[in-house]
């Protein structure tokens, strides 16, 4: 869930140089017409066109957000605004680059502030999460799977509320720039897209209101070291 992370959370795709629209599934479709789209996907070149090394998460370009249906009818909508990734990428081979990503769980904001203007229910989401118990929501990749041109599924252990199981991520490479404003380094463009079933990490709280499936939504730029 900003579990960057919770995705990020963070990220990476099959990487080449150019925009990945055309492999990108439409906003928060589910995982059948993902793996039905990737069945007819040819094989793809392993190399990549792009700087080998570290690349850090740059905060002001990285947005996290995580949705929960509420008594069944509208998505609740929230996200993360302190959030910190790595990736060290391998232009030879993707599947051998690595992303670790995390969210301050306080750092949850739904926007929704009491009669006193505080952001009362925001420490309460904070609490239901567990940043009591697990201040960082974390996730470290431990396969990447190419799934096309510009896309791949990132799979890791995301840890929230003192547990760890694994989760997965649907990553288009959107592109890559160098940014004279970011002292002329590479910069990295991706999107990810990923369920949890909260309950899994016992995250329970509202369970009469709010439903169990969590959507995880990344928007993320990595930075070359």
């Amino acid at each position: 869930m900003r579990a960057s992370i919770v995705a990020l959370t963070i990220l990476i795709s099959g990487c080449t140089t150019a925009a990945g629209d055309g492999d990108r599934p439409p906003p928060f479709t589910g995982t059948n017409a993902v793996a039905a789209a990737v069945a007819e996907l040819p094989a793809y070149p392993t190399s990549v066109d792009l700087p080998a090394g570290t690349y850090r998460l740059d905060p002001r370009h990285a947005t996290v957000i995580f949705r929960i249906r509420h008594i069944g009818l509208a998505w609740f909508t929230a996200r993360f605004d302190a959030e910190a990734g790595e990736l060290t990428l391998d232009p030879e081979d993707p599947s051998r680059s690595r992303l670790t990503a995390s969210v301050d769980a306080n750092s949850v904001n739904t926007g929704i502030l009491n009669r006193n203007g505080e952001r009362a229910f925001d420490r309460q989401v904070a609490r239901a999460l567990g940043a009591e118990r697990t201040q960082h929501v974390t996730f470290t990749s431990t396969a990447i799977e190419r799934t096309g041109a510009h896309t791949a599924r990132l799979t890791g252990n995301l840890t929230m509320n003192g547990q760890t199981h694994p989760a997965t991520f649907d990553v288009t490479f959107a592109g890559a720039a160098v940014d004279p404003l970011r002292g002329g380094r590479t910069v990295l463009g991706f999107s990810a897209y990923g369920v949890i079933d909260r309950t899994h990490w016992g995250v329970s709280e509202w369970s009469a209101f709010a439903g169990p499936e969590v959507q995880i939504v990344i928007e993320a730029e990595f930075v070359k070291s």
